[in-house]
């Protein structure tokens, strides 16, 4: 198979309520958004590395470490924004690249690193013909089995099971981590989602798989980068 054009988005607004400016807070002495930078352009894989931001001081910032930017409209950046408009927006700016597909790496997933992307990358390729998108995965904390709405009153109906015989190894189920998503362009544009069976998974460890959405998560990932991680 020739060798297939691919590009990166890295979508960025500025706009965030759990943590004010989440996608440029410090992180290590770093702005959060420069980890998916650098590993997007560390992989080597692309024609394009492209964070997509409403804000000038976010494309000032992803500029200085080697990203490309394109300013989305403020329409295309609130916090009912679907992925779909700001990727199709993407797409549609930059067709000239004339990619095969295009790879999301959102910059609340720091510890996805490089060689995540390169292997998320070679298994959509060696499948290329079976699937149309990628989406990284983590084994669930809480399995199916356990997870349940609460009836009326509070009602536990729906968990109708003896517990006492459940046994976490024995079950095997899990949860789209928000690391890396890849998607064939003309495809994305028809089903505007990543999922479903004609999605492969890339399956990812608990630890790389840590997506920050509050402070509790920020803490976690600098005890993490600061014991573990030498980079």
């Amino acid at each position: 198979m020739q060798k297939l054009k691919k590009t990166a988005i890295i979508p960025a607004r500025s706009g965030s309520k759990g943590l004010k400016d989440k996608n440029i807070t410090d992180l290590c002495s770093k702005p959060l958004i420069a980890y998916s930078i650098e590993a997007a352009l560390k992989s080597g894989e692309f024609e394009k590395v492209i964070v997509s931001t409403d804000s000038e001081k976010y494309s000032d910032i992803s500029k200085k470490y080697g990203a490309d930017v394109l300013i989305r409209p403020n329409e295309l950046a609130q916090d009912s924004t679907p992925t779909f408009d700001v990727a199709k927006d993407f797409i549609e700016k930059t067709k000239e690249i004339n990619a095969d597909y295009f790879v999301l790496l959102q910059p609340t997933s720091p510890l996805r690193n490089a060689n995540h992307i390169k292997e998320a990358i070679e298994l959509f390729e060696q499948n290329y013909d079976k699937f149309d998108f990628l989406s990284s995965v983590t084994k669930a904390h809480h399995p199916a089995v356990l997870v349940h709405p609460l009836g009326e009153n509070n009602s536990m109906k729906y968990f109708d099971i003896d517990y006492s015989k459940y046994r976490r190894q024995n079950y095997k189920d899990y949860t789209p981590n928000g690391a890396i998503y890849i998607a064939k362009i003309k495809e994305y544009l028809i089903q505007k989602h990543f999922y479903g069976a004609k999605s492969i998974a890339y399956i990812m460890d608990e630890i790389s798989s840590v997506d920050i959405d509050n402070i509790i998560d920020l803490e976690l990932v600098k005890i993490i980068k600061e014991k573990y991680i030498n980079d």
